[in-house]
């Protein structure tokens, strides 16, 4: 399935899109303080160029969404955990719908809150270690992702308000912060997946003769 493969590259484009998008809306925002302010705010009716930034979300949802779907395959296919895959392709999956919310309900509609189930993205690094976990060809990136997993859940705390380190003048750093860290994994997987889902068309098949090798006999011929 080479769909897989391009599902994957598409999973690379996300991070880019979005961060893209945030930086090019915000400096067409004169007096946008990112510190003090939203994203979302970025699209609302104050913003100069709403469209800019509610269009680059809706692009980058599409492709998340997409993006979900080559992940379940590809890490089903490297861990053979069918299950664990797809809940793992579906966060990654439901945080592309959460970016898609964002850019077709803008700010302040009450509908923009759905944006948040792109909060999923916290979830598909647990997942992604799993499905990958025993597996020595994908040690690594499920050490990385289970470690991240963990990073990304003391940020998503602290912008919560956990221990009273998040105030009001730099709530949009912090959510900046965990969307960043949250984009940067997606991109460095799907980057380990595509790379893994590509070496596999490229082990050449046996040679016919040492494929069809005789199986010996499980007795002995009868002699006349």
């Amino acid at each position: 399935m080479k769909s897989v493969g391009v599902l994957l590259r598409i999973g690379l484009i996300v991070p880019a899109i979005m961060v893209a998008d945030v930086l090019v809306a915000q400096h067409l925002f004169p007096g946008f303080d990112a510190g003090a302010q939203f994203i979302s705010e970025l699209g609302g009716p104050k913003a100069p160029n709403p469209q800019i930034f509610n269009i680059g979300m809706i692009l980058a949802g599409l492709a998340g969404v997409a993006a979900g779907s080559g992940f379940a395959h590809a890490l089903e296919h490297a861990g053979g955990r069918r299950r664990v895959s797809a809940f793992a392709g579906l966060w990654v999956a439901m945080t592309g719908l959460g970016a898609l919310f964002a850019g077709l309900f803008h700010w302040p509609d009450p509908m923009h809150r759905a944006c948040g189930v792109g909060l999923a993205i916290q979830f598909a690094p647990l997942f992604t270690a799993w499905a990958l976990w025993g597996k020595p060809a994908h040690r690594r990136l499920a050490r990385f992702s289970l470690g991240w997993f963990f990073f990304l859940l003391l940020v998503l705390a602290l912008l919560t308000g956990v221990w009273n380190v998040r105030t009001g003048s730099d709530v949009g750093f912090w959510q900046r912060g965990h969307a960043f860290l949250g984009l940067t994994w997606l991109a460095i997987a799907a980057f380990c997946l595509d790379r893994h889902w590509r070496a596999r068309d490229l082990i050449p098949p046996l040679p016919v003769s040492d494929a069809e090798t005789e199986a010996e006999p499980d007795y002995a011929p009868a002699t006349s």
